[in-house]
């Protein structure tokens, strides 16, 4: 329950067990203060994990939180069996869109490695003020911020052997008492294709990603004053990166950002406004980056978006209040660099937008700590007429367009999120957590407005053919959550179980309209799926525990089951992460820190037969990782799968290409051996 956007509040860290304890990959509890409000979050830092190419790959550290990877940067966050727009994401406080229809730039992939302080996750159910869509909780990077009566830096650079991979990030900050400016600039390169353990290419794995921004901020008022406006501006482009459970590789990604925010006090009252706009440009193929067979067309797909985001919250005592609004437009159009006349609108004029508000109340009573909290939020989408250039010579497409043209393709809905989360403290060293919600979240545009079967499904990365349905209904969710926290000086425990009953989920159920099949059998694909309403429910448990051995030696342990499975018919909810325990012995002393883990992940059997979902087998990992961090440097070097073993990541999906070491549609291997070294210099 804090403000997101607030730079002048107090912000208290503590752990689940000593700060200077923390190593590698161990994530920590954050206790935020802001104003009034506080909330527990979990969170990891890129600094206590090893290399990423990717802010998302920090999630594997957190309870409950997985990643589904479809390439090297294109990490889509999960959250207990839930994933995609369903899971509230965040960079410095913003919520725009990604350019493209299937989530190649997924939002994560906008935060900047050089410049994220840690990436905050909250646990359990989320607050209504943590953003409008949270039926499947909320992912925050908080993001430095240019700060006042500050001269300050850090360079830092990575390298990572298998796949020759880099990283060299920069940011300072220079500052007055009046003004403030930061600057920042990321360079990352994936310089050759990936190996596995059974020593077989991972391709297209390559990659080339530049970020650079800055951010102006002015003291307004006298020295005692908190109040400042900013403005920041970041530039992304992403070049030849490939995507291999995608139908395409990234051609390019070019996309600026601006954000205007602002943060003052007015009359006890905290108040905090930002606004943001993004312009995403986005291009991607099948055949620059991987091998395209004699057979196969060759496809180009022209993307961009145009968001804006809009928030403004205030705050006094118990109570605080929000205002916000996303608003984006979606095109996406699909070509034949052979055959100039081929042209298929993907998507035409996609309009997206989301208005809401919410008010939330938190309140000690007794050694109970109480917060509750509702938020309204109304949906309007749109979109323009689509054209196919082969409707004149394929009547199943011409149909479908006809249809889809001919339609109301404007919808409006409103939905309402109501949240109880109670927390009771029993005594200094146990507390019990209760959560209830009741939760609404609308279809994705890709869900509503895909008209012809294709695969721009945001990601699912299943292989299936999809068409979208106008007038999807709402997804309602019925959670609750309960748990415990048990910490003394040298042992904490805090284990959570959740359930949740999802009416009107939205998911592909096999097609049944002929026009459909036909559009569908003439690309291929005898099976093709419709996104529909159905009846949905998840559960399971996730803990994590930690044991001081003595003043050098603690353990860690990040555990985690979940199971979601329909309810309308006898089947299982697609790419659920599978049962996995990471346990970790760590050794400090003075400035050097030693880590030795093991990842267990159970195999996957109880997959989607609706969606062909394949079983995966389980693993067992074991990483290492030795660092020496001293008053203004850092050094650390580790190897990660150390036996070079050979597994399956179920969230990784399939491979989609053709004429390598994979074989297409089979599941995605994981990596190899790899050794990497990371360094900073600060000042």
């Amino acid at each position: 329950m804090k403000l997101h956007l607030s730079l002048v509040s107090l912000s208290i860290i503590t752990a689940l067990f000593p700060l200077q304890t923390f190593a590698d990959d161990a994530g920590f509890e954050v206790i935020e203060v802001n104003g009034q409000h506080q909330g527990s979050y979990s969170a990891v830092t890129p600094e206590a994990a090893k290399p990423k190419t990717d802010i998302s790959g920090l999630l594997n550290n957190l309870p409950g939180a997985s990643v589904n990877g479809n390439g090297p940067l294109t990490g889509i966050a999960q959250y207990r069996g839930l994933y995609g727009d369903r899971v509230n994401t965040q960079v410095n406080g913003m919520t725009l869109s990604s350019a493209g229809p299937n989530a190649m730039d997924t939002p994560l992939s906008y935060a900047s490695l050089i410049l994220t302080e840690r990436l905050e996750m909250t646990r359990g159910i989320a607050p209504v003020s943590a953003g409008t869509n949270t039926l499947g909780g909320s992912v925050q990077v908080i993001e430095s911020q240019a700060s006042f009566d500050e001269v300050s830096g850090k360079v830092a650079a990575q390298y990572q052997d298998n796949g020759q991979r880099s990283h060299i990030g920069a940011k300072g900050n220079f500052a007055n008492e009046q003004h403030a400016v930061l600057v920042y600039a990321d360079m990352l390169n994936g310089n050759e294709n990936v190996t596995t353990g059974g020593d077989q290419t991972i391709s297209p794995t390559t990659y080339d990603k530049n970020m650079f921004g800055g951010q102006y901020r002015y003291h307004l008022g006298d020295n005692s004053s908190n109040d400042s406006i900013s403005i920041g501006y970041q530039h992304l482009e992403t070049t030849d990166a490939g995507t291999p459970a995608l139908p395409m590789d990234i051609d390019f990604i070019k996309t600026d950002r601006v954000k205007l925010e602002g943060n003052h006090d007015l009359n006890d009252w905290e108040v905090n406004w930002h606004l943001a706009y993004s312009d995403a440009r986005h291009g991607m193929d099948n055949f620059n980056e991987r091998m395209k067979m004699p057979t196969m067309n060759a496809r180009y797909n022209n993307a961009e978006s145009q968001s804006y985001d809009a928030a403004f919250t205030f705050a006094k005592n118990s109570w605080l209040f929000g205002f916000d609004s996303q608003l984006s437009e979606h095109n996406s159009v699909i070509s034949d660099p052979t055959k100039p006349m081929f042209k298929v609108d993907n998507f035409n004029a996609v309009i997206d937008n989301t208005y809401s508000a919410f008010a939330q109340w938190q309140q000690e009573i007794g050694q109970w700590q109480w917060e509750l909290g509702a938020r309204v939020k109304h949906y309007q989408t749109d979109a323009d007429e689509v054209y196919h250039s082969m409707s004149s010579s394929m009547p199943a497409i011409k149909v479908l367009m006809d249809r889809y043209n001919n339609a109301d393709r404007s919808q409006q809905q409103t939905g309402l999120d109501l949240v109880i989360n109670g927390r009771y403290s029993q005594t200094e060293q146990l507390s019990w957590i209760v959560g209830l919600a009741r939760k609404q979240d609308s279809a994705s545009y890709q869900q509503r407005y895909l008209w012809v079967p294709m695969q721009s499904t945001g990601g699912l990365a299943d292989g299936r053919t999809y068409v979208g349905q106008m007038d999807l209904d709402l997804e309602t969710a019925y959670q609750i959550e309960l748990g415990s926290e048990f910490q003394t000086d040298s042992f904490s425990l805090n284990p959570r179980i959740f359930f949740q009953r999802i009416d009107d989920y939205i998911q592909g159920v096999a097609a049944t309209d002929p026009a459909v099949i036909m559009a569908a059998q003439m690309m291929g694909d005898d099976n093709p799926m419709q996104f529909a309403n159905v009846d949905a429910q998840l559960y399971g448990m996730d803990v994590t525990a930690s044991y001081q051995l003595n003043s050098n030696w603690f353990m860690d342990m990040n555990a985690s089951y979940i199971k979601g499975e329909r309810r309308d018919i006898d089947d299982n909810l697609y790419r659920i992460s599978p049962p996995k325990v990471n346990i970790g012995i760590n050794y400090q002393l003075n400035s050097w820190a030693a880590r030795l883990e093991t990842l267990a992940v159970s195999a996957q059997n109880e997959v989607s037969e609706s969606q062909l979902e394949q079983t995966s087998a389980g693993y067992a990992l074991i990483n290492i990782s030795v660092s020496y961090d001293a008053d203004n440097w850092l050094v650390k070097a580790g190897v990660d799968n150390l036996f070079d073993t050979e597994y399956e990541d179920h969230l990784a999906a399939y491979n989609r290409v053709m004429g390598g070491d994979l074989t297409p549609g089979q599941r995605m291997p994981g990596t190899g051996l790899n050794t990497w070294v990371t360094g900073e210099y600060r000042f």
